[in-house]
């Protein structure tokens, strides 16, 4: 798709998709280029997104995240990693399709929970031990539109409410079965969960999850499984349905950044 952000065109491919709206990356890589490329009138970005995208599993941020620092790149922008990040945390908040989760790839690693918000290089995480043989067994139903949710005043207090509970849990004891379980309750009583969802959960949990919670906000889960339980909720969740994406993910251990091409 090619749109015009202010005086320049960008034309982004999602997974070959030239139709594909990527309209935050394509607003992060506006401002880089307002800032700093006036003179620059086109540039085109074809990105592979591995995650199902528009449920909750932080794709928008990291595309706008790895957009901006390969345009950069490109272009022989010379910028700390902290102010290029900051580009997709202000694109992701203005396009409303997540808030404060580019701070997290920009800095985060392994499992853990904000404990103060901001923009990149501001924000502050607390981190716990994540075990060797732990997964993380997904299930994705479909895109959900985030914009209308992030919008509403009532869910907004909601979400603070809830949020800040769940977060004083966590401190008070930080480790990954109470970040896990705050995160049940979390999803829980923020309401969100559609039958589907709810279903998708009890499979999880039945087939031997420890843990499994809705993607926030998305029309997926996530579950915690150990050794070769992974397999067994996966398998599980196939069975229920055909028409889901499942995926097993192991936890990651490097915090974004450029990929050096010619190690590849």
């Amino acid at each position: 798709m090619v749109v015009a952000e202010g005086e320049h065109r960008i034309s982004t491919s999602v997974n070959g998709d030239t139709s594909y709206d990527a309209r935050t990356t394509r607003r992060a890589v506006g401002l880089l280029m307002s800032d700093n490329m006036d003179h620059f009138g086109e540039v085109s970005i074809y990105q592979k997104v591995g995650t199902p995208i528009g449920s909750g599993f932080g794709a928008s941020a990291a595309s706008a995240t790895s957009a901006v620092y390969a345009v950069s790149k490109a272009a022989g922008i010379r910028k700390k990693r902290k102010d290029l990040a900051t580009y997709a945390y202000d694109a992701e908040i203005a396009e409303q399709t997540g808030l404060g989760t580019v701070s997290v790839v920009y800095d985060a690693v392994g499992a853990g929970a904000i404990t103060r918000g901001g923009a990149p290089g501001r924000a502050k995480f607390l981190t716990v031990p994540v075990p060797r043989d732990l997964r993380i067994v997904t299930a994705f139903i479909a895109p959900y539109d985030k914009k209308e949710a992030l919008s509403s005043t009532k869910l907004s207090e909601r979400i603070n409410r809830l949020g800040s509970s769940a977060l004083q849990s966590y401190c008070s004891d930080p480790s990954l079965d109470t970040l896990a379980a705050e995160g049940e309750r979390f999803s829980r009583l923020l309401g969100l969960e559609s039958p589907e969802v709810k279903k998708l959960i009890e499979v999880a949990k039945g087939a031997g999850a420890s843990r499994a919670s809705q993607n926030m906000i998305g029309h997926a889960i996530h579950s915690l499984t150990y050794g070769t339980d992974a397999r067994r909720v996966a398998e599980a969740l196939k069975d229920f349905s055909k028409e889901i994406r499942v995926d097993i993910y192991e936890v990651g251990s490097r915090r974004a950044g450029l990929v050096d091409t010619s190690r590849r």
